[in-house]
């Protein structure tokens, strides 16, 4: 896991959106350590302890509810929310059903206004592309970090990142799991955001 982090830093990239599992708050903390520019962003786990303490123990700068709880849009998420701001950090909606819950978001907690997305060329888990491309560019007021951007390996990560870059999206986080992999995905995501 450190050495992936150590790869995506050498390549330009400054921080993880991370789900705190296994040894990757262990690496953040080597990294944090290493690197006083390195920035986290985590997303709760799934289930019923959601591992909020972790991210808090990595100073997670942004941390997202996970969308097993986003995406019912109900009154669990918006006190999940609470507590993530009452501990003194930004929180966001990761989402799988991005449109609907960006809506009930803006409708019934418009303070939040950092979201993770699934956000690719082909649309996948977009639910409308048209339309969550439609939302996102005109919400400049809100961070919008894309997840799937890659559409699980599909695309060709020039031709992805191309795309990302014609919309307002701020982030990318991007699943990898080799170092080579980290190296060549953070640099041409690096080329096509910061044009």
């Amino acid at each position: 896991m450190l050495e992936i982090m150590e790869a995506c830093y050498e390549a330009g990239g400054r921080g993880i959106e991370a789900v705190p599992g296994g040894a990757v708050c262990e690496a953040i903390k080597i990294m944090k350590e290493t690197h006083d520019d390195y920035v986290v962003t985590g997303s709760t786990l799934p289930g019923p302890n959601l591992n909020l303490e972790d991210l808090i123990d990595v100073e997670a700068k942004i941390i997202f509810v996970h969308g097993a709880y986003s995406d019912r849009r109900n009154d669990k998420l918006l006190n999940i929310l609470d507590d993530i701001s009452s501990r003194g950090v930004i929180p966001g909606v990761a989402t799988h059903n991005p449109i609907s819950t960006i809506n009930y978001i803006f409708e019934n907690f418009p303070s939040v206004k950092a979201f993770l997305i699934p956000f690719n060329a082909n649309g996948f888990l977009m639910q409308n592309q048209g339309e969550l491309e439609e939302l996102v560019n005109k919400n400049k007021d809100c961070s919008f970090i894309g997840m799937k951007t890659l559409d699980a390996g599909r695309l060709d990560p020039k031709k992805a990142f191309e795309y990302i870059s014609q919309h307002n999206i701020c982030a990318v986080a991007i699943g990898m799991v080799e170092v080579e992999e980290a190296q060549i995905s953070t640099r041409i995501a690096l080329e096509a955001l910061q044009k």
